[in-house]
């Protein structure tokens, strides 16, 4: 009869898995993704039915679904425990709450339930319980899109490992009893209050935490936004000063031409070639030069602060580009891929003691790709985690979200993010690929 509860545990760390795989990003695809939950399970599972006792077996079998996890996707160690801990959570608790019913509906004791022959029935029927309460909590209270939201905040995802792990003890604890025979039938009252309470007070724990990292994220992004709005009144302001100016010039353009016209007229011809340089001069001081940096209004805005800011900082900054036509992305994605990269640039460009530092942006197409290369100086060894690089900056639960975002934004769109360092020239280039529509 183990055999029924080996495949019930096997067809259940594969949805699991499936679960998870809209949230995390799989390293393998095809049939290495089934085949790799059967064969860990089988190396570490069975053993484990047979040779541990069944009060313990449940960490061997957690820790199989930390290896499943580690090996299938791109997470970090918080990301591999916490699959790990739900894992176990929501199946040891479904457990308890279908022997303990057992247990008052039949009026036995909870170790006489599992000691009957029937038990691996309760374990099917416990994994059945199990992916229904999630497919439910997955469909009325946490989407993928806010659990994707939970999994990049590493406080908060902390803060539930903790308390899965906290409720495990307090389950495991409890569980104990049933292999002491205690016969009263308050303890399978207990058992079962016991689990369906772990149970709804996850839900509501994941819940109120994956709102509070939405809103986080949110105040992140309302942040940008009103960092965006300064830039567009900041580039709003300079380019009315240039109309200004161009307006005054045009005022005084108009005294020089008859001034310049009566001396023709006149042939004398060297005080209209001196009024002719008077008037350039004026021209050259009194209108402010305005550079455009991109054929998008809010990029050019962008880019048109970080101009004067790199101009402050003594930054040298040369950027232009040109977006195509066919290149579906909303102004919002616009400033959170920009914000992001260049505020990392500059960052990276204030490390620099021995030189200036120097950021360069550029842009080119092909018949599929919109390009963009992002060049800055970089001077400090940069750690890479799953393909992004990590914040060198102490508290690292609530910094390095920049270029998550970034990467997060850009394969949304359907894109592709590519990273290189040159340690020799002091050099950090990133490579933005957004497929044209």
């Amino acid at each position: 009869m183990k055999l029924l509860r080996l495949i019930a545990l096997i067809i259940y760390s594969i949805f699991i898995l499936v679960y998870f795989k809209k949230v995390l990003l799989p390293k393998k695809q095809g049939i290495q993704f089934y085949l790799a939950p059967i064969v860990i399970n089988l190396m570490i599972a069975v053993p484990s039915y047979f040779l541990l006792d069944e009060r313990i077996v449940i960490y061997p079998l957690m820790a199989a679904m930390m290896l499943i996890t580690f090996l299938l996707f791109h997470c970090n160690w918080i990301q591999v425990l916490f699959v790990g801990v739900f894992y176990i959570f929501t199946l040891y608790s479904s457990l308890g709450v279908i022997v303990s019913l057992h247990s008052m509906i039949l009026h036995v004791s909870i170790h006489e339930v599992i000691q009957n022959d029937v038990h691996e029935v309760f374990f099917i029927q416990a994994v059945l319980l199990s992916v229904s309460l999630i497919l439910f909590f997955r469909k009325f209270f946490l989407s993928d899109a806010r659990i994707k939201h939970l999994f990049n905040n590493k406080g908060q995802l902390k803060f539930i490992v903790g308390y899965l792990c906290i409720q495990l003890v307090y389950l495991t604890l409890i569980n104990d009893g049933l292999f002491r025979e205690v016969n009263q039938s308050w303890f399978s009252s207990l058992y079962l209050l016991s689990c369906i309470i772990s149970k709804l007070w996850f839900m509501f724990v994941v819940n109120h935490t994956a709102r509070v990292t939405e809103l986080l994220d949110f105040e992140l992004h309302t942040h940008q936004l009103k960092e965006q709005l300064s830039r567009q009144v900041r580039h709003y302001q300079a380019y009315q000063r240039f109309t200004e100016s161009f307006r005054i010039f045009r005022h005084d353009y108009e005294q020089f031409m008859a001034i310049t016209k009566s001396l023709l007229s006149k042939q004398e011809y060297r005080k209209a070639e001196q009024m002719l340089d008077t008037m350039q001069d004026c021209m050259e001081k009194e209108i402010s030069i305005h550079k455009t940096y991109s054929n998008n209004v809010i990029l050019d805005a962008i880019l048109q602060d970080t101009a004067n800011l790199c101009n402050e900082e003594g930054i040298d900054f040369n950027a232009y580009i040109h977006l195509s036509e066919k290149v579906t992305i909303s102004d919002l994605n616009l400033v959170r891929i920009f914000s992001n990269l260049i505020e990392n640039a500059i960052e990276a460009c204030e490390k620099v003691t021995d030189s200036n530092g120097f950021i360069e942006i550029n842009s080119k197409q092909t018949d599929v790709w919109q390009v963009i290369e992002v060049v800055n100086s970089n001077t400090s060894k940069i750690i890479m985690r799953n393909g992004v690089p990590q914040t060198t900056k102490p508290d690292k639960d609530y910094h390095g979200f920049g270029f998550m975002i970034v990467k997060t934004t850009v394969e949304e769109l359907g894109g592709q993010v590519f990273i290189a360092q040159d340690p020799l020239n002091q050099t950090f280039k990133l490579t933005l690929c957004i497929p044209k529509h």
